[in-house]
C-alpha cells in the first residue's frame, strides 16, 4: 500500500513538468502572477510584522504583555496568556502570521508542544485588510459582505479553540519567564529570520499559483464541484468554493461573480476560513518546527470551514 502511494506521488511532479513543457507561456504567466502578488501585497505587509514580532519575542515584551490575559486564555483555551498575543496578531495581519508566532514562541521555549497545537487551532486566521477590503469591497462591492465573513471567520476560530482545548495533558500549560538573555546580534537575527520566512512564503505562493492552474486545466476539481452542485444547486458557488480549496483569493473572486446572496457569502466565509492548500502549506512550514500535531491542525481547519459556513448563513439574514 505504501509503495503504491509512493509510486502515485512520484507521478504527480512528472505530470506537472509535462504540463509546464506543453504550455510554458501559460504557466510562466501564472508564476509571474504569484510573484507579483507576493511582491505587491505580501512582502510589504508581512515583513514588518515578522520583524517586530521577532524583536518583541526576543526581548520578552510579548511575555510581559500577555501576563494579564493568562487567566482568560487559560480558562477558555487552556493556553498561557501569550496565546492572546498570537491570536490578536493573527487577526490583524492574517495568514500565516499566527503560525509564525507559534513557531517563534516554541523556539524560545515559551510554549509547550501541546500548547502550540492547541494555539494552532485558533491562531490561524485571515485579516481584515483582505476580508473587508479585498473580498468585501473589492470583489463583492459591498462592505457588509466583508463584515459578515470576518465575523463568521473569527467566531469559528474561537469555537475551534474551545473544542480543542481538551487536547494534550491536563495541566500542560507554559509559565512565562520574563528574564531573557540579551543577544549581541539581535537585529541581525530578527531581520535574517524575517527575510527568510517571507521569501519562503513567496516561493509557496508562486508554486501553488502554477499548481492551481495545472489542477484546473486538468479538470481535477470537477468531481468535488459536481458533488457540491448536487448539494447546494448553485453552479457558481460550487465552482468558486472548489477553486478556493486550492487558492482562496481565486475562489472568492469566482464566488463574487455570482452576486451577493446567502450561498456566495457563506461559501466565501468557508473559503477564507480554510485558506486554501497554499495557505495550509505556508502555515505547516512554521508549525512543523513547533512540533504541532498536523492532524489536529488540519482537522481544526476543516471544522472551522464548516462552522464559518453555517455562521455566515445565519449572519446573512441579520445583516442583509
Amino acid at each position: 500500500m505504501r509503495k503504491s502511494f509512493t509510486d502515485f506521488a512520484a507521478i504527480i511532479p512528472i505530470i506537472c513538468v509535462a504540463m509546464l513543457a506543453a504550455k510554458p507561456d501559460v504557466y510562466v504567466k501564472s508564476s509571474f502572477e504569484g510573484i507579483k502578488l507576493w511582491a505587491v501585497s505580501v512582502l510589504p505587509s508581512l515583513l514588518p510584522f515578522f520583524f517586530l514580532t521577532a524583536i518583541m519575542s526576543k526581548i520578552g515584551l510579548i511575555a510581559a504583555f500577555s501576563k494579564k490575559a493568562e487567566r482568560l486564555t487559560g480558562k477558555f483555551f487552556r493556553c498561557g496568556g501569550i496565546s492572546s498575543y498570537a491570536f490578536i496578531m493573527s487577526i490583524l495581519s492574517g495568514y500565516p502570521v499566527g503560525a509564525k508566532i507559534i513557531s517563534d514562541l516554541s523556539k524560545n521555549g515559551e510554549i509547550t508542544q501541546s500548547e502550540a497545537t492547541r494555539m494552532s487551532t485558533f491562531c490561524s486566521t485571515s485579516g481584515p485588510l483582505f476580508i473587508i477590503g479585498s473580498v468585501g469591497v473589492g470583489m463583492f462591492g459591498d462592505k457588509r459582505v466583508g463584515y459578515t465573513i470576518i465575523a463568521a471567520h473569527i467566531l469559528s476560530a474561537v469555537i475551534c479553540g474551545l473544542i480543542f482545548r481538551f487536547y494534550g495533558k491536563k495541566n500542560e500549560t507554559s509559565f512565562l519567564d520574563l528574564n531573557y538573555e540579551k543577544s549581541e546580534n539581535l537585529l541581525y537575527d530578527c531581520v535574517y529570520s524575517s527575510v527568510v520566512s517571507v521569501a519562503l512564503i513567496g516561493g509557496f505562493i508562486c508554486v501553488f499559483y502554477v499548481l492551481s492552474d495545472i489542477v484546473i486545466n486538468l479538470k481535477l476539481t470537477l468531481p468535488i464541484e459536481k458533488l457540491l452542485y448536487l448539494i447546494c444547486g448553485d453552479e457558481n458557488s460550487s465552482k468558486g468554493f472548489t477553486i478556493g480549496l486550492i487558492e482562496c483569493t481565486r475562489g472568492c473572486k469566482i464566488l463574487s461573480a455570482g452576486g451577493v446572496n446567502r450561498l456566495s457569502v457563506a461559501f466565501g466565509a468557508a473559503s477564507v476560513s480554510f485558506g486554501g492548500v497554499s495557505v495550509i502549506f505556508q502555515s505547516l512550514m512554521f508549525l512543523k518546527s513547533a512540533k504541532v500535531n498536523i492532524g489536529i491542525f488540519i482537522l481544526s481547519k476543516i471544522i472551522q470551514t464548516v462552522v464559518a459556513f453555517l455562521l455566515a448563513l445565519t449572519f446573512f439574514n441579520v445583516v442583509f
